[in-house]
């Protein structure tokens, strides 16, 4: 257990469970919160994988990690069509990352542009939708419960910093118990989903076409 391993531990705990119970209803509002963490994840991940440098273990690393965090923010809080494609492409890069840390490939060019496709498809399949009110249930709860899970993780030294190359879905193969929290992430997520959904039964979820707080009734002009 480290002083980085505990900080980042809680904001992945404190963004996940904001993300999984109220990401529907404060979803304007958590956008660029949650850009900031995954552009952070995102930028160190890229650092290793083009310098082979390990995961945030130079100033370097963190340093680009902050830069990517702050511009993923800034664009999912000035430009919504990007904020919405944006929570497609992060989910789809956590996965793609995942699949390959438990097929024994964490590291590595070849997890990195995995991912980086996962994460186009997913994106794409945000935009084709035009991200109907379930999917983005779906992407809010699963998403913020395993990166929630990840920061128990981390909190209780369970896996190291640099375990976070694989996403939040397979930080947990560098644990023996990893099968645990995979499950745990699972049946936190089913919950957050069951709980947002009866949160937000009378509620239309903003398009692209109409701009519009998700939070609002669907009658609201």
């Amino acid at each position: 257990m480290s002083l980085e391993a505990i900080v980042l531990g809680l904001l992945a705990l404190g963004i996940g469970l904001a993300f999984a119970y109220w990401g529907f209803k404060l979803f304007i509002i958590l956008l660029p919160i949650w850009g900031f963490f995954f552009g952070f994840l995102f930028g160190a991940n890229a650092m290793t994988t083009l310098f082979g440098e390990g995961f945030l273990v130079t100033v370097t690393s963190w340093v680009v990690g902050f830069v990517f965090a702050l511009l993923f923010a800034a664009l999912a809080y000035l430009y919504y069509w990007f904020a919405v494609t944006f929570v497609g492409a992060s989910l789809g890069y956590m996965a793609g990352l995942g699949l390959m840390a438990w097929l024994g490939i964490g590291d590595g060019f070849l997890a990195f542009i995995v991912a980086l496709v996962a994460a186009a498809a997913v994106a794409l399949l945000f935009i084709v939708l035009r991200v109907p009110k379930y999917l983005i249930l779906i992407a809010t709860s699963y998403g913020g419960a395993f990166a929630a899970v990840t920061g128990v993780a981390l909190i209780l030294g369970r896996v190291p910093v640099s375990a976070l190359n694989a996403g939040t879905a397979g930080a947990y193969v560098a644990d023996e118990l990893s099968w645990l929290w995979i499950a745990a992430a699972l049946v936190l997520g089913t919950v957050a989903f069951f709980y947002q959904w009866r949160q937000i039964e009378r509620l239309e979820f903003v398009t692209y076409e109409s701009y519009r707080n998700p939070g609002m009734p669907a009658t609201a002009g």
